[in-house]
């Protein structure tokens, strides 16, 4: 493997445009742009809230201090105010992605970022339409579509004086999902402050943002690889054992998924249009499933996690529509994602700190054949041995010793692999964890310390243009919940619906 040159990643001055900060995508970071560029916008992320005021507000003065915490943020995380750009090196050939930020020149240029970034949308409230729904109406195409663009948006609905949604809307280049959720939870934290005493927050708030004077660029934050933790923390089986690092297999084909529309979606001729659909289970069910993984329920003799389970029932959903042959020596092949933040220094690691990319990623590969050792019928034995299978492939992924610092020369290598791989056809799986972690659910301000938003609901979503959908798994006030974002021209809703239940209901079996 090539030498990276990890300079190429530290922000630095634009010597042609005053102001201009700019540096280059790297990793995973450039993926994303390389998949909205060719794929139509694949894997634009969203987050959604749904949230309630404790003292009444109109729609209007609510807009105007959204817009304010908007504002504040941008001082506190200038990303949300960066652009994409290339350096084109001819047809065919893979472009050098930057990632760029301009420097406010007045308070009148942040008001114009402001307004351009942000609106309001009183109609979806009166009509009592989702976050889901605006998403839908507003959000299929890429971002930027064109370099320089803006790529980072706001919109709010407002339900009633007490009642509102947001929805955040950005390019997957500089953030990831954690990214979106601590975005949201400083944003929120600021709006709260707006409400409790507008003029007083607006003084402190204007003298700690000098608006034409560059310094918020001081907030860039750095690429991952330049504020990694000197050593990775050891990774020990239940035994104590220290884990040494596993070597990788090439993925082999399939199973994947079977039940597309026929004929196949077509990106050449077709726009990709997304959908999100979500199972919720009650705190009941959700307590069953977390206990079903215990040592001694279920005759397991180790521990699953609720997301060893998760993932292991996931698996089974392409065996499912698609069964392999007795003799197969098949795969279900994940990109394995992993939240990097506790690979970070330590000035980076606490989890409101680092609100941009930070992904390490590494094949996972679950045993197909596993399935033909179970009756199909056996839904608790199949989910708890593709949770073993799930568990083993975790483990060897958490030894690896750099699976965040190699995230440079992994896109490298993908970036280089020629021809481009087919449309993916198998499943992608995000285990989002606790929504807390990143996304606090109440907002305190005000001399009294009293409760001034609290976030009822929430999601995250991507869009999808290959027809392999997108699963994830969070866990907000004690509910788990499963979603999927899915190209209803990829994949009918119907079939999303079918593989959700079935999803389910893998997992109350085993929490039976």
């Amino acid at each position: 493997m090539e030498l990276v040159d990890f300079n190429r990643f530290v922000w630095r001055q634009d010597p042609s445009v005053p102001g201009r900060h700019l540096r280059e995508a790297g990793g995973a970071e450039v993926i994303e742009d390389i998949w909205n560029l060719t794929k139509q916008g694949e894997q634009n992320l969203f987050l959604g809230i749904y949230a309630t005021l404790s003292t009444p507000l109109d729609a209007d003065k609510l807009f105007v201090l959204v817009r304010s915490a908007w504002r504040s943020l941008r001082w506190d995380i200038p990303i949300i105010a960066a652009s994409t750009a290339h350096i084109w090196h001819g047809e065919g050939k893979v472009p050098t992605t930057l990632i760029t930020y301009d420097e406010a020149k007045s308070e009148e240029d942040v008001d114009g970022w402001v307004s351009e970034t942000t609106e309001i949308f009183p109609a979806y409230g009166a009509e009592k339409k989702t976050l889901d729904d605006l998403r839908y109406d507003i959000g299929q195409g890429p971002i930027p579509a064109n370099d320089y663009d803006r790529q980072t948006f706001l919109y709010l609905i407002p339900y009633s004086e007490t009642k509102f949604g947001l929805l955040l809307r950005t390019s997957h280049v500089p953030v990831d999902g954690s990214g979106v959720k601590i975005m949201m939870t400083k944003l929120l934290g600021h709006l709260a402050s707006y409400i409790v005493d507008q003029a007083g927050y607006t003084e402190s708030e204007n003298a700690r943002m000098k608006w034409g004077t560059g310094k918020e660029a001081t907030s860039l934050l750095p690429m991952i690889t330049e504020i990694l933790r000197q050593d990775e923390p050891e990774v020990r089986d239940e035994q104590g054992k220290l884990i040494s690092e596993a070597t990788k297999a090439e993925p082999r084909d399939g199973p994947d998924f079977k039940s597309f529309i026929e004929p196949p979606f077509d990106p050449k001729t077709s726009q990709p249009k997304t959908r999100r659909f979500e199972h919720r289970f009650t705190v009941e069910e959700s307590i069953a499933i977390h206990a079903a993984g215990g040592i001694g329920k279920n005759g397991n003799t180790e521990k699953f996690t609720v997301n060893h389970l998760v993932h292991g029932a996931l698996s089974l959903l392409p065996l499912y529509d698609n069964p392999p042959p007795p003799d197969t020596s098949a795969l279900v092949f994940y990109y394995g994602l992993v939240d990097g933040r506790q690979h970070l220094r330590k000035d980076y690691r606490d989890p409101l700190a680092y609100p941009a990319y930070c992904l390490g990623m590494s094949g996972l590969h679950i045993d197909a054949s596993l399935f033909n050792k179970f009756p199909k019928e056996d839904k608790k034995g199949l989910v708890l041995a593709y949770a073993k299978e799930v568990k083993r492939e975790y483990m060897k992924q958490a030894a690896y010793p750099s699976l965040v610092a190699i995230e440079p020369q992994q896109a490298d290598l993908m970036l280089s692999a020629a021809p481009p791989p087919p449309p993916w056809l198998g499943p992608a799986y995000a285990a989002d964890g606790k929504g807390a972690v990143y996304l606090h659910p109440s907002y305190v301000a005000g001399s009294q310390g009293k409760t001034i938003i609290e976030v009822d609901d929430f999601f995250v979503g991507l869009n999808k243009c290959d027809p392999g959908p997108f699963f994830r798994c969070t866990e907000w006030k004690g509910r788990m919940i499963l979603s999927v974002d899915y190209n209803e021209f990829a994949v009918s809703d119907k079939v999303i619906r079918q593989w959700m239940a079935q999803w389910a209901d893998l997992l109350l079996a085993v929490a039976a």
